[in-house]
């Protein structure tokens, strides 16, 4: 082996790493969200409307759909 064989292949090998680490910090981190079929949202629809207006799932729902419209604006 020549000399300073071991230090280049150190360096390319942190190197690489370097670089993969770094793209793996600017994958999404973002969950996807499911989506739903236009069937699945009447039957929620309906449901909905079919509780209590005191109902806590109502509240649930609300903070769910505000969730959901931030994933939009996650990158």
């Amino acid at each position: 082996m020549r000399p300073g064989t071991r230090r280049r292949n150190a360096a390319a090998a942190l190197q690489a790493l370097a670089i993969a680490l770094g793209l793996a910090g600017c994958t999404s981190k973002c969950p996807v969200p499911i989506v739903y079929d236009e069937a699945t949202l009447k039957q929620i629809e309906k449901a909905r409307e079919a509780l209590a207006r005191d109902n806590i799932l109502l509240k649930v729902l609300e903070d769910y759909e505000n969730e959901r419209d931030d994933l939009r604006f996650c990158r």
